[in-house]
C-alpha cells in the first residue's frame, strides 16, 4: 500500500514517462522498433498511442496492423491461443475507432459480428479445459466494448444483458465463474490452468482487470441506450471485486480496472469510485519501472517477452493515463 496518496502531478509524471517510451519505440510509420513484424506488439498500440497523445503514430500503427496482422477473413494472426487472438481483435477495433481508421474498423466489425453468438451474446470458442464450446467474460468483453464503440449498439447490448444475468445465476456464494455456454449457463468449475477463470473471495491473488472490459461494456452500452440498468450492473461488478477480503489494489492484475472505475465515475459521480481508482493508480505509479513500462505482476521479472510486457503495461497505462487527465486533486 502506498505510504502517501499520490497527487495528480504524480500521475502526470508517470504518464509522461510512459509516453516517452512509446514515442521512442514506435517509429513514424507506426511500427514497433523492438520487432516491427511481431504481431503481438500491435493490438493495444493504436488505442494506447492515441490515449498517450501520440495520435498520428496510433493511426499509423492501426494501418500497419491492417496490412500485416490480419488474414483474409479479418482474424488476427500470430502465435497464441485463439481466445487471446480474439481479444486482440477487440482491442484493435477499439483503437481503430479511436484513431478513425475506418478501413480497419470495417474489416474487424464484420468479422467480430460473425464470431459473436446470437443466443448468449458472448464469443463462444472451443475450450479444451472445459471440454466444450464456451465464452469467457473478459475476452468477450474485449469484443463488447469495441462493438459499442463502433456503433454496434444492439449487438453490444446482447452481450451486456448476458453480463448482467451472469451476476444472478452464479451457483456458489463468494465465487464468480467467468465462463458460460451458448445457453447462458455458467461453467461452474475452475479452470485447470494457471488462471482459474473465476473470482473467488478467499483466494490471495485475483484478477480484477478481468472485469474491466465487462464494466466498460456495461457502462458504454448504458450511455448508448440511456438505460440505467446497465450502469447498475456495472456497479454490481465493482461491488463484487471490492467484496474481497483483501484490498484489490494489492493485486498485480488490477491494472486497467481503475480505468473502468473512472468510466463508471463519469456517469455516476460516485466519489468512492474515484477514490478506489486513485488507490489502484497509486500502486501502479509506485510499481512503474524507470523506463516508463511495468513488469507483469505476479510473475518473474526476467525473461518476460517484450510484447507481453508491453501488453501488461498497456493495461496499467489505461488507469494511469485516465487519472492523469483528471484536472483537480
Amino acid at each position: 500500500t502506498p505510504s502517501a496518496e499520490m497527487t495528480m502531478n504524480d500521475y502526470r509524471r508517470a504518464a509522461a514517462k510512459l509516453t516517452a517510451w512509446l514515442d521512442a519505440h514506435f517509429d513514424s510509420a507506426g511500427r514497433c522498433t523492438i520487432e516491427p513484424h511481431e504481431g503481438p506488439f500491435y493490438p493495444k498500440a493504436p488505442y494506447l498511442l492515441n490515449a498517450a497523445g501520440l495520435r498520428t503514430k496510433g493511426a499509423r500503427a492501426a494501418r500497419w496492423a491492417l496490412d500485416h496482422c490480419l488474414d483474409e477473413q479479418g482474424d488476427f494472426t500470430g502465435p497464441g491461443e485463439l481466445e487471446n487472438r480474439l481479444y486482440a481483435m477487440g482491442w484493435l477495433l477499439l483503437g481503430a475507432v479511436a484513431v478513425e481508421r475506418f478501413d480497419l474498423v470495417q474489416v474487424l466489425v464484420q468479422r467480430l459480428l460473425q464470431l459473436q453468438d446470437d443466443a448468449s451474446g458472448g464469443v463462444v470458442l472451443a475450450d479444451a479445459d472445459a471440454g466444450e464450446e464456451v465464452a469467457e467474460v473478459c475476452f468477450s468483453g474485449g469484443v463488447g466494448m469495441a462493438l459499442v464503440a463502433a456503433g454496434e449498439t444492439e449487438r453490444a447490448r446482447c452481450m451486456a444483458d448476458r453480463f448482467a444475468a451472469l451476476l444472478d445465476i452464479q451457483p456458489l456464494p463468494g465465487r464468480y465463474y467467468n465462463r458460460f455456454r451458448r445457453d447462458g449457463s455458467v461453467v461452474d468449475r475452475p479452470s485447470a490452468g494457471e488462471w482459474e477463470k473465476m473470482y473467488d473471495l478467499e483466494l490471495n491473488e485475483q484478477r480484477p482487470a478481468n472485469f474491466a472490459t465487462v464494466v466498460n461494456t456495461l457502462v458504454w452500452v448504458g450511455r448508448a441506450t440511456r438505460e440505467a440498468c446497465y450502469l447498475t450492473a456495472a456497479q454490481r461488478y465493482v461491488d463484487l471485486v471490492y467484496s474481497h477480503r483483501l484490498d484489490p489494489a494489492s493485486f498485480g492484475r488490477a491494472t486497467k480496472f481503475g480505468w473502468a472505475l473512472l468510466n463508471l465515475y463519469e456517469d455516476s459521480g460516485d466519489e468512492d469510485l474515484l477514490q478506489r481508482a486513485r488507490q489502484l493508480g497509486d500502486v501502479l505509479v509506485q510499481q512503474q519501472c524507470a523506463d516508463g513500462l511495468w513488469h507483469p505482476r505476479p510473475g518473474p521479472v526476467k525473461n518476460v517477452p517484450a510484447h507481453a510486457r508491453l501488453s501488461y503495461s498497456s493495461d496499467c497505462a489505461m488507469t494511469v493515463l485516465a487519472l492523469a487527465q483528471i484536472v483537480d486533486d
